[in-house]
């Protein structure tokens, strides 16, 4: 799971995979934006079907973080 979110959030922020470590604020990244902010969004809800409003989706921080959400969700 930890590979395909990765995998998904690189796409999102139009990034290589490689340059994404679970321990990093995603939030941090020269690419995140308020666009790249929703299609972070509607990856979780592609990827894994995981719909959250955006004030929850604000307290995540990390990539651990969305990697603790997805098995608390799934």
């Amino acid at each position: 799971m930890k590979e395909k979110l990765i995998s998904a959030l690189a796409e999102a922020l139009e990034m290589d995979s490689d340059q994404i470590n679970e321990n990093d604020n995603f939030r941090d990244y020269e690419n995140y934006t308020s666009l790249s902010e929703l299609s972070v969004l509607a990856m979780l809800d592609s990827e894994f079907g995981i719909e959250i409003e955006m004030k929850e989706f604000n307290e995540y921080k990390t990539v651990v973080d969305l990697l603790q959400l997805i098995s608390n969700k799934s």
